[in-house]
C-alpha cells in the first residue's frame, strides 16, 4: 500500500514538473517601447496609431499565450490586447524610469517576438480623397523616419506605397467627371503607389461601395 502510494506520488510529481518544464516565460523591456509610444503620440502623427504585437517566430499568426504582464518587479498588472492582437501598453513614464518588463509564457517549443506596426488610426477611415492618401503618406515617411533617429533613417527602408484593405471589393472613384480615375482593389485590396498619390493628390473626395478596414505602408526591401 506504501509503494503505491510513494508510487502515485512520485507520477503525480513527475507530471507537474513535466508541466512546468513544458513551458517558457519571455521578456521584453518597457523602456525601449516608451520612446517609440511617446514620439507617435505627437501631434505631426495625429492620424497614425502605433501598435506592437507578439507574434510566433516563422509563422504568420499571433503568439499562442494566454497572458501578457507588464510590471516592475513590485506590482505586476495585465496588459490587455485589441481585437487585432495589438498590446493596450501605457504611455507611463515611471514604467520607463523602473525598468518595467512585459512578460509572456509559452510552450516551449514555441518562440515570439515582438513587432511594431504603423497604421492609419481608425477614425480616419470614415472617408477617403487623394488629400488624404498624400497626408497618410508624408506621416508614415516622417514617422518612420524619426523613430530610426540620425543616422539610421539613411539606411532604413523607405515607404513606397499604401495598402487600402475594404470589407469587400470595390471600384474606387478619385476626381470629378471631367477629371476621373478608377481603381479596383483585388482580394478587397488596393496598393496605391507613391506615384499614383502624386497624381491623386489634388482629389478631394473618393466615392466607392465598401468599408474601409485598415491602410498599413509598403516598405521597400
Amino acid at each position: 500500500m506504501k509503494f503505491k502510494l510513494l508510487a502515485s506520488a512520485l507520477i503525480a510529481a513527475v507530471a507537474s514538473f513535466s508541466s512546468i518544464s513544458a513551458e517558457k516565460e519571455s521578456a521584453f523591456t518597457y523602456t525601449g517601447l516608451y520612446k517609440s509610444l511617446k514620439t507617435s503620440k505627437q501631434s505631426e502623427f495625429s492620424q497614425l496609431k502605433l501598435n506592437f504585437l507578439l507574434l510566433e517566430t516563422g509563422a504568420p499568426r499571433l503568439c499562442p499565450t494566454e497572458k501578457v504582464t507588464l510590471g516592475d518587479g513590485e506590482h505586476k498588472y495585465e496588459v490587455l490586447r485589441g481585437e487585432d492582437g495589438a498590446l493596450l501598453l501605457p504611455l507611463d513614464k515611471s514604467l520607463k524610469k523602473d525598468h518595467a518588463a512585459i512578460r509572456f509564457s509559452t510552450a516551449a517549443n514555441v518562440t515570439c517576438h515582438l513587432s511594431m506596426q504603423i497604421k492609419v488610426a481608425g477614425f480616419e477611415l470614415e472617408t477617403l480623397s487623394g488629400v488624404k492618401l498624400n497626408l497618410w503618406f508624408n506621416q508614415f515617411e516622417a514617422l518612420y523616419s524619426t523613430l530610426a533617429g540620425w543616422p539610421g533613417r539613411y539606411f532604413m527602408p523607405q515607404v513606397t506605397a499604401l495598402v487600402l484593405s475594404f470589407d469587400k471589393d470595390t471600384e474606387i472613384i478619385f476626381g470629378d467627371a471631367a477629371n476621373k480615375k478608377v481603381l479596383v482593389t483585388s482580394h478587397k485590396k488596393l496598393v496605391i503607389t507613391h506615384e499614383e498619390i502624386e497624381q491623386l493628390k489634388q482629389s478631394k473626395k473618393a466615392v466607392f461601395n465598401a468599408n474601409l478596414v485598415s491602410v498599413l505602408p509598403t516598405l521597400s526591401k
